[in-house]
């Protein structure tokens, strides 16, 4: 597993999908600060720490980031040179949703930097309390951690779809259509669905969200089904 793990890292370091990953990322998190800064008058120490924390936005960078990797390796032929060394196609997913989640929290590392360097200047202006040690931790730690494990569900649902197109679109229209919808519209069946699941990981979820550990517990639990379902369909597809 660790030559698996170590290739997958190889190939992100030398490949320029990470590098594009991240400089969207860059640019989502000053968006989602400044207006968040500036147009959303933050008063209270959830609304100004919601600001701050990174994990929402960019965990749907991070879980395309994991699907356009994974399908990547479809869509240009490369999976059959890695099936080659590493038979198992289980084994080699997991080591590349290991490597992805690896990724992802350094991605998320970076957006927390910028987030961090322009977001408690602007807010210690604002009104209302100020944020603790606490405050900032929370916020660090729930988007680095819905970053990672966005990642690593993205490359399950790669692996499972496989068309890159098919993969991208669909994750998209749950992220941003039906898990709003469904939140709305029945939230205690609209919070476990992974998009939600991951906002409420970050701390920038509605009132409807799941607690910090629940979050946790479904997104495991989803990359978990994407993982075996992705498992049984590769073992039948064929890659040559």
């Amino acid at each position: 597993m660790s030559r698996v793990l170590s290739s997958e890292l190889l190939k992100l370091r030398t490949t320029r999908t990470a590098l594009g990953f991240a400089g969207v990322g860059v640019l989502l998190v000053l968006l989602v600060v400044l207006v968040g800064t500036l147009a959303g008058n933050p008063t209270t120490a959830i609304d100004k720490r919601q600001v701050l924390s990174i994990g929402d936005p960019l965990a749907a960078v991070l879980l395309l980031f994991g699907v356009v990797g994974a399908t990547s390796e479809y869509r240009h032929r490369t999976v059959a040179a890695g099936a080659l060394i590493v038979p198992s196609r289980l084994r080699l997913s997991i080591g590349r949703m290991v490597a992805y989640g690896l990724a992802g929290l350094g991605v998320g590392a970076l957006m927390l930097i910028v987030s961090f360097a322009i977001g408690i200047p602007l807010l210690s202006g604002a009104s209302g309390p100020s944020l603790t040690a606490s405050d900032y931790a929370q916020a660090a730690g729930g988007s680095l951690l819905a970053c990672g494990l966005g990642a690593m569900l993205g490359v399950g649902i790669g692996v499972l779809v496989a068309n890159q197109v098919a993969a991208v679109i669909g994750t998209l229209v749950i992220v941003f259509v039906v898990d709003p919808v469904l939140l709305g519209v029945l939230p205690h069946v609209g919070k476990f669905l992974f998009g939600n699941a991951l906002s409420a990981v970050a701390g920038r979820s509605t009132s409807h969200e799941l607690a910090f550990g629940a979050a946790v517990a479904v997104i495991l639990g989803w990359t978990a089904l994407a993982l075996a379902l992705a498992g049984w369909v590769d073992s039948r597809r064929d890659i040559a």
